[in-house]
C-alpha cells in the first residue's frame, strides 16, 4: 500500500527547525488530551504486564538508557564508552551514570556482550529488548493515532526488522535533539528523577473523572497506601514525594486524600505528554515518506 506524505504537511517540521510550532499544535490539538490520556493509561499497562518493563518505568534515566542501547546498537554499536559519549550531549542521563544503567540493562537480560575485535566490551540489545521497545514504540504511535490518524498505517510494519532498525534511528535522532534543551525544572526533580514518580504522575493524571482536560482540573482522590502497594515502593516515599510536588508548586492539597494540579502543574505535565507525542508523530511522518519514497523509487 502506498502511503500518503501529503496528508501530513501541517506536521512536518522544516529543515533546520526544532519543531517548536508543530509541538505547540499537538498540546493546542483538540484531541490531545486524548492522546495524552491514552498514553498514559497503556504505559502503565505495559509496566503491570512484565517485570522488566516495569523496571525501566521506574525512572526517566532506566527508560532513556533502554533508548540509547536500542539506538547505539543500530548505529555503529553499543558500548560503554558509546553510551557515555551520548549521555554526555543530552541533559537527561548524567555520563556518570551510564556504567550503572548499563548493568542494570544486563540484569533485567536486555543487553549481552558479544563478541568484539577491538578491546572495548561490545553489547547488543537482547531479543526481549528489542520487542519490548517495539512495544513502547507502537504505543506511542497508537496515542498519537489519536491526533493524527493516518499513523496508524505504520504501526504493523515495525513488525520488519529493517523498517523498525530505520524508525529507532529516525526516533533516537529527534529524541537526542529534544533532550539537549534544559530538564532542570520541578517537573523533573518531583517525579521523572525519583523512583516510581512517572508511574505516580500518570496514575494521579488518571485517577480524575475530568474527561475534558488532561492533566486534569479539579480535585484527584488519591491513596498513599494504594499509591505504594500498586508501584512497590514504601508509603513514605509517595508521601515525600507529593509533599515536595506541593512545596514545587505543581500540586495544592484539596481536602483530605485528595490534591488538584496547579495550573503549573498541568502546563509542565501537558508539556511532558506533548514531547513525547510530538516525537513519535514526527518520527512516523518521517519514517512513512521514506518508506513511501522507497516504493516510489524505480527499481534496479
Amino acid at each position: 500500500m502506498m502511503y500518503e506524505p501529503q496528508s501530513f504537511e501541517h506536521w512536518r517540521v522544516p529543515a533546520g527547525s526544532i519543531g517548536q510550532a508543530q509541538f505547540e499544535a499537538v498540546i493546542a490539538h483538540p484531541r490531545f488530551a486524548a492522546a495524552a490520556r491514552q498514553l498514559s493509561r497503556s504505559m502503565l499497562d505495559l509496566a503491570a504486564s512484565d517485570a522488566a518493563l516495569d523496571g525501566i518505568m521506574k525512572d526517566v534515566g532506566r527508560f532513556s538508557a533502554a533508548g540509547l542501547a536500542i539506538y547505539l546498537d543500530a548505529t555503529g554499536g553499543l558500548t560503554l564508552a558509546r553510551m557515555k559519549e551520548l549521555c554526555a550531549l543530552n541533559t537527561v542521563v548524567s555520563p556518570g551514570r551510564a556504567r550503572a544503567l548499563l548493568l542494570y540493562l544486563r540484569f533485567l537480560r536486555y543487553v549481552e556482550p558479544v563478541e568484539s575485535s577491538s578491546r572495548a566490551a561490545r553489547f547488543a540489545p537482547t531479543p526481549a529488548l528489542t520487542a519490548a521497545y517495539r512495544t513502547i514504540m507502537r504505543t506511542g504511535i497508537a496515542a498519537a493515532t489519536a491526533i493524527e490518524p493516518g499513523l496508524g498505517r505504520l504501526s504493523n510494519r515495525l513488525g520488519d526488522a529493517a523498517v523498525m532498525t530505520r524508525f529507532i534511528r529516525i526516533s533516537g535522532e529527534l529524541g537526542l535533539t529534544l533532550a539537549r534543551g534544559p530538564m532542570d525544572n520541578a517537573l523533573w526533580r518531583v517525579f521523572l528523577n525519583r523512583h516510581a514518580g512517572t508511574q505516580i504522575l500518570h496514575a494521579l493524571m488518571l485517577a480524575s473523572d475530568d474527561e475534558a482536560h488532561y492533566p486534569p482540573q479539579g480535585a484527584i482522590a488519591f491513596s498513599l497506601t494504594g499509591l505504594a502497594r500498586r508501584f512497590h515502593v514504601s508509603r513514605p516515599h509517595v508521601a515525600r514525594l507529593l509533599r515536595t510536588a506541593e512545596q514545587e508548586g505543581l500540586v495544592v492539597p484539596a481536602g483530605e486524600g485528595r490534591l488538584a494540579f496547579t495550573e503549573a502543574g498541568r502546563t509542565a505535565a501537558a508539556e511532558l505528554l506533548g514531547v513525547r507525542l510530538s516525537n513519535d508523530l514526527q518520527a512516523a511522518i518521517r519514517l512513512m515518506d521514506a518508506l513511501d519514497a522507497d516504493t516510489a523509487a524505480p527499481a534496479g
